[in-house]
């Protein structure tokens, strides 16, 4: 057995009723906010590798009251992995709480744990929240409701309503929830010349359908941009369309070196295209073996992104692969969850290799691929 696999799972155990934790566990809390990346990372991992009653206990307790601000959104991060019963109650009492940090967690926790409940205070708070990097993560909390009117005629007119940025996190989030009902309102963008045009089209090809293909054919001329061209490329491939020359043309579009934006371009739509395709994922895979730093760098955050979206297909997908085509995902993934920075997101990504680990056979693929993961990448 791996030596820093994380010790079998017991039974949950609630926030309010955990025992109390020693003074070696507290220590490592302590210790998540080490400007040393080693000590920081190594407490993380031994509290991950504690008694779940005592992490959770400890965790709580920090993000609760500790008075170093990254110790609170770092313990909350941590806490999201160990699946316990009382995080529901604590996030909800967590929305309005002044650390941007935590609120980002707290509308990340909410994506992947939608409430109806709460539908109301979302939309509302799409009015006050600001945060450059909270505010993308509450529009996804808020595109994840099911089937919510109010949120749905708040996210349509997020669409045209601030800084490009913002607007640019609302048409993806539409994107990725297959958001049918704003298929009008982004074909009307995807026409428009302009730095969210790419976006929409992304967007539309995820969200498929009768209306957004009668939204793409857009005509492709001189003036037409390589970021839009790549779009389009990807998005015909994601409405069903011939894929494999499509896959061809961005590869060669990724090796221009001549034009490093169309390149980056090509691979970013690749990877969108990897979402779904196997294909596309072999495509970067013989890119980044030998390629360029530059465009390996890119490819590796092309391949986080799509671990980080879909933890359980990743992980499935590198356990039927060759083993040489698994080192190479595994560096990859490394190099780009160093650059991404998504520090919830990548919890999330260890508890998916934490739990295929333990519901995997023995000596099995699955099981070998997880422990892997979880070593390889720090965990």
């Amino acid at each position: 057995m791996v030596a820093l696999i994380a010790a079998a799972p017991s039974p949950a155990v609630c926030i309010a009723d955990a025992q109390q934790t020693s003074p070696a566990l507290k220590q490592h809390v302590d210790s998540l906010s080490s400007f040393d990346y080693a000590t920081r990372t190594n407490a993380a991992r031994m509290i991950r590798r504690g008694a779940p009653a005592d992490a959770v206990s400890a965790l709580a307790d920090a993000v609760r009251g500790h008075a170093d601000q990254f110790v609170r959104s770092r313990a909350l991060v941590l806490l999201t992995g160990f699946n316990d019963p009382g995080t529901p109650d604590l996030m909800r009492s967590l929305l309005r709480d002044r650390n941007d940090r935590i609120r980002e967690v707290v509308y990340r926790w909410f994506e992947r744990h939608p409430d109806p409940a709460l539908a109301e205070s979302l939309v509302a708070a799409l009015e006050t929240e600001q945060s450059e990097f909270v505010r993308p993560a509450l529009v996804r909390a808020v595109a994840a409701l099911p089937g919510n009117e109010t949120a749905r005629r708040a996210l349509l007119a997020e669409i045209g309503r601030g800084f490009d940025f913002f607007r640019s996190a609302v048409i993806e989030a539409l994107g990725d929830y297959r958001a049918a009902y704003a298929a009008d309102a982004l074909a009307a963008v995807a026409a428009l010349d302009g730095p969210l045009q790419d976006d929409a089209i992304l967007a539309l090809g995820r969200i498929g359908g009768d209306r957004a293909a009668q939204a793409l054919p857009l005509p492709v001329t001189e003036k037409t941009s390589p970021v839009v061209t790549a779009a389009l490329q990807a998005a015909g491939c994601l409405l069903g369309g011939e894929c494999r020359t499509r896959l061809e043309w961005l590869a060669g579009a990724a090796r221009d070196t001549a034009r490093p934006e169309a390149a980056r371009a090509a691979v970013a739509a690749l990877g969108a295209v990897g979402q779904h395709d196997a294909l596309a994922r072999s495509v970067l895979i013989a890119m980044a073996d030998g390629g360029p730093e530059g465009m390996r760098h890119e490819i590796a955050i092309a391949f986080s992104t799509m671990a980080l979206r879909r933890p359980g297909e990743m992980i499935a997908w590198l356990a039927q692969g060759t083993a040489r085509e698994r080192g190479i995902v595994m560096d990859l993934l490394r190099e780009g969850f160093e650059s991404l920075e998504e520090d919830f997101e990548e919890e999330q990504f260890f508890a998916a290799a934490r739990a295929a680990y333990w519901s995997a056979a023995d000596e099995s693929a699955t099981r070998r691929v997880a422990a892997a993961l979880i070593n390889r990448l720090d965990f």
